[in-house]
């Protein structure tokens, strides 16, 4: 019996000197260099996506981007240039006019990344052999993805038979045709406003269930932007979305809107419209 609870006293001994051992060796979270947990409050990367692509008709493709910002409170502001661009293989694809966003938002509790941010059309010639690739540098991480045209990557677009969804149909003026899918419609005008003046965005959505998703964002200019209700849902037999936003700082924003039938609907890839607002903002 007495040489039992020696045994059990040496056992209990050489686990608390392990256990010590590995306690000594952690280190505290603020002070690691490298994350143990992908999601923090800030402090993380924000990850270029390559969402995929589709043909369009005229022979034309298109190639998806999103972003995935690992941040939950931290909004980044990452302007174009060395940190923030586009390169391409394909000789005389001028990519100087892509729609590329230069701010990225939190991540969003329900739907995780935002898909297909903005979207870049190349030629018909741009093969598989070919590629576009998103170069972005954040909180000390440069990080790039290629967009190619790959057949297992090709998206439904506007709408997907298999699952009967359909994006929907986005007007910037309640009279135009509108359009519907990723590619998005841009506003002609460019608004107008100063630093804490609220401006008024609207758009008209169609689509055939009675409740669609809408959501705001800022998608690119060097301050910070409020809006009065970033996300929501409305009924399309009126159709009306609007918002109204606040400036931070002059100069020249873009804002985007997104619109799908569920948000849910998002994790399978379709079928959502983008719609852009240019917005100049003055002291």
């Amino acid at each position: 019996m007495q040489k039992r609870v020696i045994i059990q006293s040496l056992q209990l001994l050489c686990l608390t000197f392990l256990m010590g051992a590995a306690y000594a060796q952690q280190i505290d979270l603020s002070n690691q260099t490298w994350s143990t947990e992908v999601i923090r409050k800030s402090g993380q990367a924000v990850i270029p996506l390559y969402d995929g692509w589709y043909p369009n008709e005229d022979g034309s493709k298109t190639i998806c981007f999103g972003y995935f910002n690992m941040n939950s409170e931290q909004a980044l502001d990452i302007p174009l240039g060395d940190e923030n661009y586009l390169e391409t293989d394909y000789p005389g694809l001028d990519l100087s006019t892509a729609n590329i966003p230069t701010h990225f938002d939190p991540l969003p509790p329900r739907y995780r990344h935002v898909f297909c941010a903005f979207t870049v059309n190349v030629p018909a010639g741009f093969n598989t052999n070919h590629r576009i690739t998103w170069h972005l540098s954040s909180n000390r991480f440069s990080l790039d993805v290629p967009g190619k045209v790959l057949p297992p990557y090709v998206l439904d677009e506007p709408q997907s038979l298999g699952r009967g969804d359909l994006a929907p149909l986005v007007k910037l003026e309640r009279d135009e045709a509108g359009s519907r899918g990723r590619t998005g419609v841009h506003a002609r005008k460019t608004l107008n406003t100063s630093v804490g003046e609220a401006v008024s965005l609207r758009a008209w959505i169609e689509h055939p269930d009675e409740v669609v998703w809408v959501g705001w964002s800022h998608h690119s200019g060097s301050g910070n932007v409020a809006f009065d209700n970033k996300e929501y849902e409305i009924q399309t037999n009126d159709g009306l979305a609007s918002v109204q936003a606040r400036f931070t700082k002059p100069g020249d924003y873009v804002i985007r809107m997104q619109t799908i039938d569920s948000i849910a609907a998002f994790e399978f890839y379709c079928c959502h419209t983008n719609a852009y607002f240019n917005v100049n903002v003055s002291n």
